[in-house]
């Protein structure tokens, strides 16, 4: 049996990104999920904690930590192509939407269904846009 998700997960730091500002210091798809990561849970806090709103710091963390991750497939395209173009993100939505699937099927059926909640039903989840 191979089940190579996690080694499709480790190419995230081959995978240069597309910078929105002019950089000095180029980063890579696992460098910018960490920050995600962590920010995601920061938020998710100052919303539980602050403002006494509900969230799951952790699951939101969890969600920044696997979101850019149909990039091992697609890589990373600059968001400003994505919506140059009347209806291209949607087309790319779908290709990364394909992508999710396709990395999911790279792991044990029986954690298929828990990882799915970060891969491929994010748009679902409400708190997604703090991910």
């Amino acid at each position: 049996m191979n089940y190579p998700f996690f080694a499709y997960m480790a190419r995230l730091k081959y995978i240069a990104r597309w910078g929105l500002m002019r950089s000095t210091i180029p980063e890579n798809d696992a460098e910018h999920t960490l920050q995600t990561a962590m920010i995601a849970h920061a938020l998710a806090l100052i919303r539980q904690d602050i403002f006494h709103e509900w969230a799951d710091p952790e699951h939101c963390a969890m969600l920044a930590l696997y979101h850019d991750a149909s990039e091992v497939f697609t890589g990373d395209l600059p968001t400003p192509v994505k919506y140059f173009t009347p209806g291209l993100h949607e087309k790319y939505e779908e290709i990364e939407n394909k992508a999710r699937e396709k990395l999911l099927a790279t792991l044990p059926e029986e954690l298929q269904e828990s990882y799915a909640s970060y891969l491929v039903t994010l748009e679902h989840d409400p708190l997604w846009p703090l991910a």
